[in-house]
């Protein structure tokens, strides 16, 4: 998925604040094989607030309904920037950069980044893991 949180057709909150559900829209989009627009990710926004998955402000209430939403069953939990994930696991990684207010979500494989909404690293923004939401699919 190469959407950017940036881009200005995105809704202002996807853009202020929506990088976690860009990163479930990125794992959806692997497991399920679809490709994702902006007009989908606007569009599914107001659904999932709709639907009180997520809060106005992409505040995510419950990601296993979004996956769940596109058929894909699984659980989630919290673990420390630490731990390792196994092969029936994926992850969404929080991290803080320096003199930023607040965390960011991205989508890794352990120590792999595999989708960045900001491309902090192609940026050259430092950035570290403060933990990890852990998904495992039933």
């Amino acid at each position: 998925m190469n959407i950017r949180q940036n881009d200005p057709k995105l809704k202002k909150e996807i853009q202020k604040f929506g990088c976690y559900l860009l990163c479930l829209h990125f794992y959806i989009s692997k497991i399920k094989t679809l490709e994702f627009t902006i007009f989908d990710i606007n569009d599914n926004y107001h659904k999932f607030i709709n639907l009180g998955y997520i809060k106005s402000n992409c505040f995510i209430l419950n990601p296993c309904k979004i996956f769940n939403y596109y058929g894909i069953k699984s659980d989630v939990r919290w673990e420390p920037n630490t731990y390792i994930s196994k092969l029936n696991e994926f992850e969404v990684s929080e991290v803080k950069t320096p003199r930023v207010p607040g965390s960011h979500f991205i989508a890794t494989n352990n120590s792999i980044l595999l989708y960045d909404s900001l491309k902090l690293k192609e940026k050259g923004t430092p950035y570290h893991t403060l933990s990890k939401r852990i998904f495992r699919k039933h």
